[in-house]
């Protein structure tokens, strides 16, 4: 057997090249068996060995009207090179992920009856030239085929190589298939008597993408209703048409020109759609953008904002107390207004105390104010009671006196009252603080709180900022209304950020401000753009059409500049049309195993502990240089003022999007891990860390342990009198209770409704509380477990009696 690298003549048992060491013969594409040089076809399932043309990969008779395999019709027989490797030699491609595609689905008219009348030797050369004609125009906007349906075919846009403007790519590429339909009309049909046409359908979303099959016969495909509507679609087409979903046309409107349609029945649908048809190129219009996300641009823009703010401390500098209100779309600068603000403000004296909510936070009992305690009295994560005392007492050292009942509540919210009594607090109010009411001792929080917040600048100015308010727990929300309504004749400016939509209760008062950021206008976009570009320099054109889609939104402009660069491509096509596209372009750019930890990160938080991270991290590599690359990259900064490496990513809309293109399988795996991580971090102290426990294990599919954490994070959220956020975790563990073995569903279910009882009781919600227990009472015929089932009659005709029933 000759080698095919160095052509030395082997015996014919050889199955390497005894020269060279090259593997004899090669793997058949079709079904993987090995096969010696010099064979045409494959003699295990007939296959042609030799690279097919791209119609051979259909279906040998138009009748045949089911999808062909993944496996059966490998990627090397018709995709790119440069898209099969990039399928290939990605670890995540291949596992599988969520993105946003748009999918096409394109189908010969009448295939049928055009083989009765051609003859299929005639009906194979015309699909042969059509399938050539139709690959050429997908791969002109790199699309990618991943199915032959006989008479038609199936494409993907924006994986595996993401594009921003999936959509727009795949319009075109319907477009063009209808033009060199009609260009090539008399090569195809006219010659035989006949006219060819094709149906195709569009649409956009989520899909999960990624391998089937093995690596010699692996193909690449999308699952999901996304792929099942763009099909129906194409069904539903006339002769000649291409059908849009209104979630492509919402992306190409302006690129294309589109014809409303009556809403379509839909197989599979409960409600008519909407869908459009498209009908031509049209004049250009910029899409609205989806604003969000914040990046270090020039700043501009703002003067007037900056100007008020500024005017606004001096008040509160004097004793005017203020707060003020910045509101505005994601990525419209309302974090870099307050980083401006506070490089602007640095020679005024001041203390300056910080707080975040989280979005999975809302149920956290004042979740930004111990942010903000720990960030004020630098108290690390690793920190145990007496270390948090320590600090804690440092902090306040000099601000309250030394006999002020102050430390004890606070040292409470931070998880350090299990301490020894001598090292929590030296006071009376401290050995008193256990024989509280729970009520007591929120009032009694609260009054401390507001107490450490207006002294903490020793009678000089205190600025408190508090963002992203519109994911703020319940509880921190009736403390900053209780801050707010004592805020008149104290040098403290209360600086809060929340999204469009969000309205707090007090912004009627007359001390209050609302900021609300504007788009930038046109000249200062140029600047933004300029200031991204650095020294680089871009057409004319194209400059105007990052101005264009941008719309004024800071964050945009730059990413539509950012991603241009490091493409290194000027041409339109490259342009991004959602930001959430442009984010997801720059991601799936990074090399395999930095793109993996930035997923494992984004189960952490926008906020993630490095040791954390470690502990989840299964890649090869260690994750310390892989994050300094990623923060080279500007994906994520590190948070110099922290103890230990504590990691931020740039905005949080980058978070969601890494964290939603997660499967759920790998996401849930990445949430295990981190709950098991987190107990073995926190070992003799879990309660400091029952928020991150409930949420990590409620997302990870192990429900025992997410009832476990829920129920923990409620009795303590009880104790502080936060029944609100008590009963959300609740609620929660009694959803995770339903999934449990049927074994344990029961008790599980019955504990969770006597601990949901005696925290609605408080919040008078008495009708509710009693429709609970009398659903869920016939649980306890099967327990047979009589003390339980006097607790739960117990708080069942107590609620009987609150509403005064017989």
């Amino acid at each position: 057997m000759e080698c095919p690298q160095c052509h030395f003549d082997n015996p014919p048992a050889m199955r390497f090249c005894g020269q060279c060491g090259a593997r004899l013969g090669s793997g058949c594409p079709s079904c993987g068996a090995p096969v010696v040089g010099g064979f045409k076809f494959c003699g295990e399932c007939g296959a042609p060995l030799a690279a097919p043309d791209p119609s051979t990969a259909t279906d040998e008779t138009s009748e045949a009207r089911e999808p062909r395999t993944a496996a059966s019709a490998p990627p090397a027989g018709y995709t790119p090179p440069h898209l099969r490797d990039a399928v290939l030699q990605t670890r995540t491609a291949i596992e599988g992920e969520r993105k946003q595609v748009t999918v096409l689905f394109c189908d010969l008219v009448s295939s049928t009856a055009l083989a009765d009348r051609l003859g299929p030797e005639v009906m194979h050369d015309l699909l042969s030239r059509f399938f050539e004609l139709a690959l050429s125009e997908v791969h002109r906007y790199e699309g990618t085929v991943n199915q032959f349906l006989g008479d038609g075919f199936m494409a993907l846009f924006g994986a595996p190589i993401a594009h921003e403007d999936h959509a727009r790519r795949a319009a075109l590429t319907a477009l063009g298939l209808q033009r060199v339909l009609r260009e090539h009309q008399a090569e195809l049909g006219e010659r035989h008597g006949v006219e060819l046409a094709v149906r195709m359908g569009l649409n956009t979303g989520l899909v999960v993408v990624g391998g089937i099959g093995d690596r010699l016969r692996m193909d690449y495909t999308a699952i999901g209703d996304t792929t099942n509507l763009a099909a129906r679609l194409q069904q539903l087409a006339p002769a000649g048409a291409i059908l849009a979903s209104e979630a492509t046309s919402r992306l190409i409107q302006g690129e294309v020109a589109l014809e409303a349609l009556p809403p379509l029945e839909v197989k599979g649908k409960s409600a008519p759609i909407a869908a459009f048809r498209v009908v031509g190129l049209g004049p250009r219009h910029p899409d609205e953008a989806v604003l969000s996300g914040l990046r270090l641009s020039s700043f501009v823009g703002r003067e007037r904002e900056l100007a008020v703010l500024t005017e606004l401390l001096e008040q509160a500098a004097a004793g005017e107390g203020q707060v003020v209100g910045i509101a505005g779309e994601a990525g419209s600068g309302k974090s870099r207004l307050l980083h401006e603000f506070r490089r602007r403000a640095w020679g005024t004296p001041a203390v300056r105390l910080a707080g975040r909510c989280l979005s999975y936070g809302a149920g956290v009992s004042y979740l930004p104010l111990v942010h903000m305690m720990r960030g004020a009295w630098e108290i690390a994560d690793a920190d145990g009671p007496v270390e948090i005392a320590a600090k804690a007492r440092a902090g306040l050292a000099g601000i309250l006196a030394e006999e002020d009942p102050v430390l004890p509540y606070l040292l409470g919210l931070l998880g350090a009252s299990a301490a020894p009594a001598g090292e929590v607090a030296a006071s009376a109010a401290g050995a008193q603080l256990a024989e509280l009411t729970p009520q007591a001792r929120q009032s009694r929080t609260l009054d401390a709180l507001r107490q450490w917040i207006t002294c903490a600048g020793r009678g000089g100015l205190v600025i408190v900022e508090v963002e992203d308010l519109h994911w703020i727990d319940a509880t921190s929300e009736d403390f900053l209304s209780y801050l707010v309504e004592r805020l008149t004749g104290t040098p403290l400016l209360l600086l809060l950020t929340y999204r469009s939509g969000y309205r707090p209760a007090w912004m009627d008062k007359s001390y209050a401000t609302q900021i609300t950021m504007r788009r930038l206008s046109e000249r200062e976009s140029e600047s933004v753009v300029q200031s991204a570009l650095q020294r680089a320099r871009v057409s004319a054109d194209l400059a105007r059409l990052i101005l264009e889609k941008a719309d004024g939104n800071p964050f945009f402009l730059e990413e539509l500049t950012r991603s241009l660069l490091e493409r290194g491509s000027w041409s339109e096509a490259a342009v991004p049309d959602t930001i959430q596209g442009v984010l997801m372009a720059r991601i799936d750019r990074l090399p395999d195993e930095h793109k993996r930890l930035l997923q494992a990160a984004s189960v952490l938080g926008r906020e993630f502990s490095a040791r954390l991270l470690a502990r989840i991290w299964k890649g090869p590599s260690p994750p310390a240089p892989l994050l300094r690359d990623l923060q080279r990259w500007e994906f994520v900064y590190e948070m110099p003022s922290a103890e230990e490496p504590i990691h931020l990513f740039k905005h949080a809309l980058s978070q969601e999007v890494v964290y939603q293109s997660l499967l759920t399988t790998r996401r849930q795996a990445l949430h295990g891990a981190a709950g098991h991580a987190l107990e073995a971090l926190y070992d003799g102290r879990l309660e400091d860390a029952y928020p991150n426990l409930a949420y990590h294990f409620s997302q990870s599919g192990e429900s025992a342990k997410a009832i476990e954490y829920l129920s923990l994070l409620a009795a303590q959220a009880a104790a502080r009198y936060a029944h609100a956020e008590a009963v959300k975790a609740l609620y929660e563990a009694l959803d995770h209770a339903e999934r449990l073995p049927p074994a344990d569903r029961d008790r599980a279910a019955l504990e969770v409704v006597r601990q949901l009882a005696v925290s609605l009781l408080p919040l008078a919600r008495f009708p509710e509380a009693r429709e609970l227990l009398a659903r869920h009472r016939h649980r306890l015929d099967a327990l047979g477990d009589s003390p339980l089932a006097a607790q739960i009659d117990f708080w069942l005709a107590l609620n009987h009696s609150y509403l005064g029933d017989q």
